[in-house]
């Protein structure tokens, strides 16, 4: 065995975790996100996977990408690092979010490719014009209806990628579990998705 082969399951998703993290251009918006979420007791959570989003972005050539959940801005700013020709659409309902998220984004020159809405999802979605290439959703338990406005907003063979699926794991009593349980049946619907799992988010093209 090669004395840097991993021994291991564990050993090899230590390694994964630790390169991945330590290649990462924006980790310390990924820590100050956790600070934020803890210092405010709120629910701004930066997803682990900003380095997968960004290779997404880039492998579909993505030139026009929406996002629901800004929080800080760390995913947004993954997308637009991995596509550097797109422009990216980002909504968040909390507007204080919104404005840490402006800051932030501007500290690391990406602002002028990014767009933050203030707004419920629902509420927003109706505000965009079709044909997004890329479109990833982590807000609270998406919803039938987002669904259809996602597909409405993609072109065909756009990519919808899911998180926040399987939240009842984390609290059985939250609202809005079953219409997330029909979020993901559909999903399978194969007349409309492609649809596969990475990890626990969903990646869906529309057909």
């Amino acid at each position: 065995m090669h004395k840097d082969e991993p021994a291991s399951e564990r050993a090899a998703h230590d390694w994964v975790a630790q390169r991945v993290r330590s290649a990462d251009p924006f980790g310390e918006l990924y820590a100050a996100t956790g600070r934020h979420r803890v210092e405010h007791g709120c629910e701004a959570y930066a997803s682990g996977d900003g380095p997968l989003l960004g290779v997404i972005a880039r492998a579909v050539s993505a030139r026009r990408i929406l996002e629901i959940g800004t929080a800080l801005g760390y995913t947004a700013a993954w997308l637009a690092h991995g596509a550097p020709e797109a422009r990216i659409d980002t909504v968040d309902a909390d507007a204080a979010h919104a404005e840490a998220a402006a800051a932030e984004l501007e500290r690391i020159g990406l602002s002028e490719r990014v767009t933050i809405h203030v707004g419920r999802s629902p509420d927003a979605l109706a505000t965009f014009a079709p044909g997004y290439d890329l479109v990833f959703y982590d807000a609270h338990v998406p919803t039938r209806a987002e669904l259809v406005r996602f597909r409405e907003l993609l072109r065909p063979g756009g990519l919808l990628v899911t998180s926040n699926l399987f939240l009842g794991q984390y609290d059985p009593e939250m609202p809005g579990l079953e219409e997330g349980a029909r979020y993901r049946e559909r999903l399978f619907d194969d007349a409309e998705w492609l649809t596969t799992f990475a990890g626990l988010k969903a990646l869906s093209v529309r057909l």
